[in-house]
């Protein structure tokens, strides 16, 4: 899901935070962006770290922790965990990930590098497990539950539309998504190596959720159609609650493009 809303209220939450867990590790700001997780600047034995506390359920934060593992075995650049003192990957939700300095990608060149690290990620963990508590989109029934999105809270006339799109993916390929590779979730270093920052929404799903919305069109036309209307009503669902003024604006794109 791509970043819409900025912090606030932050420097309330600092206390909150228990990273003692990590024997002298520094907090040192918040970061700006983030509309769901807290994440944090911090600095751990003389090196920058991120410090998020996650919102997912203990098997679901397991699961992209093993991921994470898994993609740098097989040569991706991603987050790696600094394990607490007790050599712990997490604690009370709370990681702790080593730095991944970087440029936003910004030119068609970059979006197509990126793309392609996306390609060779859907195709090497085609056969990763799905996570904990998520199904994927044409599994989704009208009291389904996947990630953020809850189709118990939608109406059933808008359940209905997004059902109906969900539906219509159900022949395309299936792999490890990231869930959301936007420009604030991707680096590219002096050598171009592109790095996938932020797996909190990373599942077994339909693999066009992470290529509709990048700097470049990367699908023929009519699957980057089914792409973008699989967009909308995947953000208009999770957005659901806790913004309902873009979930609306999403389904009404949806609605103008049926």
């Amino acid at each position: 899901m791509h970043p819409r809303s900025t912090r606030t209220g932050y420097g309330a939450r600092l206390v909150a935070i228990d990273v003692r867990a990590w024997r002298g590790l520094r907090l040192v700001a918040p970061i700006d962006g983030g509309h769901r997780n807290e994440v944090w600047t911090g600095t751990f034995e003389g090196r920058r770290v991120a410090v998020r506390r996650s919102r997912r359920s203990p098997a679901s934060l397991a699961w992209e922790l093993d991921v994470l593992e898994s993609l740098t075995e097989h040569g991706f650049v991603v987050p790696t965990v600094v394990r607490a003192t007790d050599g712990s990957r997490s604690v009370g939700g709370v990681v702790v990930q080593e730095w991944i300095d970087g440029r936003e990608p910004d030119t068609p060149d970059d979006w197509c590098r990126v793309a392609d690290e996306l390609r060779r990620m859907h195709h090497e963990m085609a056969d990763t497990p799905q996570r904990p508590g998520c199904v994927t989109v044409p599994e989704l029934g009208r009291h389904g539950v996947s990630v953020d999105a809850d189709l118990r809270i939608v109406p059933d006339d808008a359940a209905a539309t997004v059902l109906h799109v969900f539906a219509s993916v159900r022949t395309a390929p299936l792999s490890l998504v990231h869930g959301d590779p936007s420009s604030a979730n991707v680096r590219l270093d002096d050598d171009g190596r592109v790095a996938l920052l932020d797996w909190d929404e990373s599942r077994v799903d339909v693999v066009w959720h992470d290529l509709s919305n990048l700097g470049v069109q990367v699908l023929d036309d009519d699957q980057h159609h089914s792409a973008r209307r699989l967009s909308d009503a995947w953000e208009a669902v999770n957005a659901w609650a806790a913004e309902p003024n873009y979930a609306r604006m999403r389904l009404d794109n949806l609605e103008r493009t049926a």
